[in-house]
């Protein structure tokens, strides 16, 4: 049996000197979006957030902002399937119009098209959400409405 690797666990970095410190509201929000989005930590912009496909690490591992705790749900994947259906669609349809290509390669082009985008498209939407959270200050576990009834 191989001997297995094993990699020390270290502590995040203590945060650079040159972030400015947090005053309360002060989170820029289309940069927090903007960096989410390329998969990295909201607050440096160098960390990377996410861990595998979908994963979001506990803190990030450059400046050690705490990221784990923020539960996107179900947003990101209402949004890729939003970005992902305006591109397919219009173009499937122009297809349509333009080469009148027979069912059967019509849709297995869109689908795979679809699916294809859709992969590319889920962990870059999930980060934007979460940077959008972290921007907020948002965790996921907000209530609205009758605080009695929901918790």
């Amino acid at each position: 049996m191989p001997h297995r690797l094993r990699v020390p666990v270290c502590k995040p970095a203590p945060p650079p000197a040159d972030l400015p410190p947090e005053e309360g509201g002060g989170r820029p929000i289309a940069l927090s979006i903007w960096r989410g989005a390329r998969r990295l930590c909201p607050r440096c912009g160098v960390g990377m957030i996410m861990e595998g496909y979908l994963g979001i690490r506990a803190a990030c591992p450059h400046c050690g902002e705490r990221l784990g705790h923020i539960r996107a749900d179900d947003g990101p994947a209402y949004f890729t399937v939003l970005v992902a259906g305006h591109v397919v669609v219009p173009l499937t349809l122009a297809a349509e119009q333009a080469w009148h290509p027979p069912l059967e390669v019509q849709m297995v082009v869109a689908l795979s098209g679809l699916g294809l985008l859709i992969w590319r498209l889920l962990p870059r939407m999930k980060g934007a959400v979460l940077g959008l959270m972290w921007a907020h200050g948002l965790k996921g576990d907000e209530v609205q409405g009758d605080v009695e009834r929901h918790g």
